[in-house]
């Protein structure tokens, strides 16, 4: 393994990699199989439920694009990989998410923001002006909600001048809009791993991921080697790489690409179902509470620990938008309107989990915020830990160490139900959420226990579930 070279002010300091790595996701292996099936499910979502074919589980033969088995031999692999993102490039689709790309940039530097100090950041590395980790905080600008009120201005201005045909583009050319994320996401991530190795334009010295500073190419390049790539390590600099496209490509793109489903199902029916409004009103809601909240994401592993690299950028650019607009995309080409029965469970199912979720985190909160002694926390148990944290151990979370979590999925779960039962397609992402919350879970679980010790020991026993009361 080689070292890393970097420079501070004219000097040269190195950085060696971690010579004993604690990999996760299965380490090397595992990164090689995530740049390869992470996008095969994402084209796969598309080909198993489209209209003309019907949305169930599927193989496909060669005629209709899919090879019928994969080929083990790792040349004829790349091959048919190579071969298969070819036939579905779409240059239109490129250019408009390139387009969309470009101004969601703009946006972010033209709209005013405030801007504000994020959370301690951990990483390893770190320039003259940083050596002191416990206080090192980057700055933040905050203005996504904003760019969407812009974004929503323009969709409103072309329906009433144009219609909705303009819209019926994202249905159309939706698996071109795949394959040009795919090429944002391959360009972003080769961009940032290379940039990780260079030394920023005003001399400093940059801050390296914990876990993205393996030595192995293909891992680190997966998991992300810096922490947060910018332009300037300045502490005054706002535009984080990682941070800019954390919220507004994802969760703005899958806003827009559900839009164009509800043009779609409206164009063929002359209205909008019951189901359709159901999926856009929970899943537009559920985008903006997070952009009206978009500094909370600053306290998330996503900005605080992990590295930005392909996995984040795959997520981001293409997992997110692609595969959580499929529930729109199933009923544009399934319409189905639910009973009374039908729709008041979804709406119960909603409720519950937006009242779990939000009360829990605001509970969090606010006691982080304004202590035990608030009003509001009036009641509220806790533990001290050796280090001075303290940890709820009453209100909502005395009931689970991670109830967000359930209220959370429940939420999921909401966005699936009004597709009806006819095929389990549209319950990926539920099921896919339950899995990585899991995961997200039991990652927490190991920081916790390496930060407060026996303490969390001692929390365990107290607060005896994990995410869900009594199951889990």
């Amino acid at each position: 393994m080689s070292s890393r070279t970097t420079f501070s002010k004219g000097a040269t300091k190195r950085t060696p990699p971690n010579k004993n790595p604690e990999y996760e996701f299965l380490g090397p292996p595992g990164a090689v199989a995530m740049i390869i099936v992470l996008p095969l499910i994402t084209y796969g979502l598309y080909f198993n439920c489209r209209p003309g074919f019907g949305c169930i589980p599927a193989y496909w033969d060669s005629k209709d694009g899919f090879w019928p088995s994969i080929n083990t031999d790792p040349t004829a692999m790349a091959s048919d990989l190579w071969n298969f993102f070819v036939s579905y490039w779409d240059s239109d689709a490129f250019d408009l998410y390139s387009l969309f790309m470009v101004f969601l940039f703009v946006c972010y530097l033209v709209i005013p923001g405030e801007v504000v100090e994020g959370t301690v950041v951990g990483g390893i590395g770190g320039s003259p002006l940083t050596k002191d980790r416990s206080n090192y905080k980057l700055k933040y600008k905050i203005n996504a909600l904003r760019t969407l009120i812009l974004i929503v201005g323009l969709v409103i201005a072309t329906l009433y001048t144009k219609g909705v045909e303009p819209f019926l583009f994202l249905h159309d050319h939706f698996v071109g809009l795949i394959t040009a994320s795919l090429v944002w996401t391959f360009c972003v991530s080769i961009f940032v791993y290379i940039w990780s190795f260079l030394p920023d334009n005003d001399g400093q010295e940059k801050i390296l991921a914990c876990g993205g500073n393996t030595g192995n190419k293909i891992y680190d390049f997966v998991l992300g080697r810096e922490l947060n790539p910018r332009f300037s390590s300045s502490p005054d600099s706002t535009f984080d790489i990682k941070y800019f496209i954390e919220l507004r490509p994802g969760l703005i793109g899958w806003i827009l690409l559900n839009f164009g489903m509800a043009c779609k199902q409206y164009h063929d029916l002359g209205r909008l179902t019951n189901s359709m409004v159901a999926v856009l009103v929970f899943e537009t809601f559920y985008v903006v509470d997070s952009l009206w909240n978009e500094s909370a994401v600053l306290t998330t592993m996503d900005i605080t620990t992990d590295g930005f690299g392909f996995m984040l950028a795959n997520g981001l650019l293409t997992w997110l938008p692609f595969n959580y607009a499929l529930q729109a995309r199933y009923l544009a080409a399934f319409p189905l309107d639910m009973s009374p029965t039908h729709c008041a469970a979804v709406i119960a199912t909603q409720f519950i989990g937006y009242y779990i979720f939000r009360g829990a985190n605001g509970q969090k909160d606010s006691f982080r915020r304004y202590g035990a002694s608030a009003p509001q926390n009036k009641g509220l148990k806790y533990m001290e830990t050796a280090s001075g944290s303290k940890l709820l151990i009453s209100g909502w979370w005395g009931t689970a160490r991670h109830i967000n979590y359930f209220g959370d999925w429940l939420m999921a779960l909401a966005w699936s139900l009004p597709c009806g039962f006819a095929s389990p397609i549209p319950y990926f992402y539920p099921i896919y959420f339950a899995v990585l919350l899991i995961h997200r879970e039991l990652r927490d679980e190991e920081k916790c226990h390496k930060k407060y010790g026996k303490d969390w020991d001692t929390y365990c026993e107290i607060v005896r579930w994990r995410i869900i009361p009594y199951v889990y």
